[in-house]
């Protein structure tokens, strides 16, 4: 996903309001005095306003600037090496961001198991901006994709690596493997003007009302493409390189098996993962 620095840049959220990705309503709430700003601009058309649908699918996220908590003493679950950790306490995830050459983390997120509530600690000295009023919401990559992962896989969902398009009112997917040409494929599509893109990068697949419904994220790939929309999901395409255009069936057995590999899945908890792993 492209990352837009600039601290003093970004897109202030609507007082009360939050994101709304994947058809679920993320609210965030902040200290009374502070506002609340996301750095990356194609988050702009998910932003959502206080009125939530009632009864929809919700995540509450709380936002703190003070009362940094104590790090935990067990070693992590999940290590990336080099920018954030996990830790699985009790009935709760850990999780914070230190990327190398960071004395401290910039931000730590307590999750419930079922991701259905965040506390997000904020360390000042990195996210709140020279007004002092003003706080970068580290409610981006890569906690989002985390917090979006955890949530679904409880609830008949998953995120994949895959470009997005709807057509005739029916999403198709393109997934493939990073380097698999799903952003060169998009921008192909969007210049042929065959339908309505829904991402270059990651789209979201949810089981809703009876049926699947393909949604577009904010995490774009190298072609910058990020759309709320959704659509029934109609057909899935698994991309590989070739030297001729050509579409082979798969039986879904095999379908199934490409497509693992190209699923977000938290492989460090199997509790979470076998419910993604039923759903694929």
């Amino acid at each position: 996903m492209r990352q837009h620095s600039g601290k003093l840049r970004g897109i202030l959220l609507p007082p009360g309001g939050g994101l709304r990705i994947g058809g679920i309503e993320i609210a965030i709430s902040a200290p009374v005095t502070a506002r609340l700003r996301v750095s990356n601009p194609l988050y702009r058309p998910f932003l959502s306003g206080s009125g939530a649908v009632a009864g929809g699918p919700r995540i509450s996220v709380r936002v703190f600037a003070q009362g940094w908590p104590k790090l935990l003493d067990e070693a992590a679950t999940f290590d990336t090496g080099d920018s954030w950790t996990l830790h699985r306490h009790g009935d709760r995830y850990w999780i914070q961001l230190a990327p190398a050459g960071c004395s401290a983390p910039l931000w730590i997120a307590r999750l419930e198991r079922d991701a259905s509530r965040v506390a997000l600690y904020c360390r000042p000295a990195a996210n709140v901006a020279p007004d002092r009023e003003t706080i970068d919401l580290p409610l981006v990559y890569p906690l989002d994709q985390l917090l979006m992962m955890h949530y679904l896989a409880r609830r008949r969902g998953m995120l994949a690596h895959a470009a997005g398009i709807v057509i005739a009112g029916k999403a198709y997917l393109f997934a493939g493997v990073s380097g698999a040409g799903k952003s060169t494929f998009s921008l192909l599509l969007a210049a042929a003007r065959a339908g309505r893109m829904l991402s270059d990068e990651r789209v979201i697949v949810r089981a809703v009302r009876g049926g699947l419904t393909a949604f577009g994220t904010p995490w774009a790939g190298t072609a910058n493409i990020a759309s709320p929309a959704s659509a029934p999901l109609a057909g899935i395409f698994l991309l590989k390189h070739g030297k001729a255009n050509r579409i082979e069936p798969l039986e879904p057995v095999a379908a199934a098996d490409r497509m693992l590999p190209m699923i977000s899945i938290p492989w460090y908890d199997p509790d979470a993962a076998a419910p993604i792993i039923a759903f694929v």
